[in-house]
């Protein structure tokens, strides 16, 4: 037997848009998409206390988007916070392999050395 939903049925379905091991992130996610006007309910953001007793992954705080009519514009909303905050870094030459790196690189893949700006800063 099939069960078919109605359109307000289906509107008033709750779907997950956002899960972090970071409760502060969970929160501001949470805040920032009712400032939007976008409905939503916290799971889970009292279980970061049991990590350890239940697996990591069962105690993250969670953001759910009440109404599925809604979670477009919510799911837009989250990208653009997350790549807002992904810091930009130049690609660098590594001064013991000379070795070209990417940015995102805190060292050298190569040598495992540290950029020659921080590896000056650090022998001081």
């Amino acid at each position: 037997m099939f069960s078919h939903s109605t359109p307000e049925q289906s509107a008033c379905q709750v779907k997950k848009i956002y899960s972090n091991n970071n409760i502060a992130l969970v929160w501001h996610v949470k805040n920032m998409l009712e400032q939007q006007g976008i409905e939503v309910e916290m799971r889970n953001h009292r279980l970061y206390s049991v990590v350890g007793e239940l697996p990591v992954t069962e105690c993250m705080g969670e953001v759910w988007v009440v109404s599925a009519l809604y979670y477009q514009a919510a799911e837009r909303l989250v990208s653009e916070m997350e790549l807002a905050s992904l810091p930009e870094f130049d690609a660098w030459v590594c001064h013991a392999c000379h070795e070209k790196v990417d940015g995102t690189f805190a060292v050298c893949w190569n040598c495992q050395a540290a950029p020659a700006d921080l590896a000056v800063g650090a022998s001081e």
